[in-house]
């Protein structure tokens, strides 16, 4: 059997992902703030602030126990979002939206890239920036510009293993509500980009996966 960690297993890509894999006969292993809230869900779940190193390191070592240091799928799915200007925003409010978007990927990497094998397939779930620079998107933009670069950097450094960047629109997720506009039409459900992430890892795709 297959073995998968979703990072952000709580929301919504990563409970659609947590569906697609177990439908289809992965093991699923997921890191979310509260663990508490996949407890509906055919997986095995940890709790863990991903932007605190203490917690992710944990989480790391869990999950290295719950695999016998193997995992087949890593995927970043975790995310935050706020809809405000950028004169507004508050350094608290922006240190979240990078912990989220970006911190949190980092230190995942760092401490868990081991129990990703030579072959392997770590997936970030992205944006299309150049979409999002709007108003009152400023502080997501710029996290999801970060990520953009810190992934590209990464495949160059990890080479025996497959890196993806999914890049996507708007998702119709929980997190949208949190955009300063409504949802737009041909959104994305979470289970097109979830279904869209394991053909990646069947196709043996790496780089940019453009939804």
């Amino acid at each position: 059997m297959q073995t998968a960690l979703i990072w952000g297993a709580a929301g919504g890509i990563g409970r659609a992902l947590v569906d697609t894999l177990s439908e289809s006969g992965w093991r699923v292993l997921g890191i979310a703030r509260d663990a508490a809230a996949l407890s509906d869900m055919d997986i095995e779940a940890y709790s863990a602030e991903l932007s605190r190193e203490a917690d992710v390191a944990a989480a790391a070592l869990w999950a290295a126990q719950q695999s016998e240091g193997a995992v087949n799928l890593w995927v970043y799915a975790a995310g935050d979002m706020i809809g405000k200007l950028l004169a507004d925003t508050t350094a608290g409010e922006w240190e979240r939206i990078f912990g989220a978007n970006v911190t949190g990927a980092h230190l995942a990497v760092a401490h868990s890239l081991a129990l990703v094998p030579a072959g392997g397939h770590l997936v970030f779930i992205g944006a299309y920036v150049d979409r999002i620079m709007l108003p009152k998107l400023g502080a997501y933009a710029a996290s999801k510009a970060a990520l953009d670069a810190y992934v590209t950097v990464l495949a160059k450094e990890v080479r025996d293993r497959r890196v993806t960047n999914v890049r996507v629109g708007a998702v119709d997720t929980p997190l949208w509500r949190k955009a300063p506009f409504r949802l737009p039409k041909g959104a994305h459900a979470p289970g097109d980009v979830a279904a869209a992430v394991l053909r990646a890892y069947a196709e043996g795709h790496k780089g940019n996966l453009d939804l």
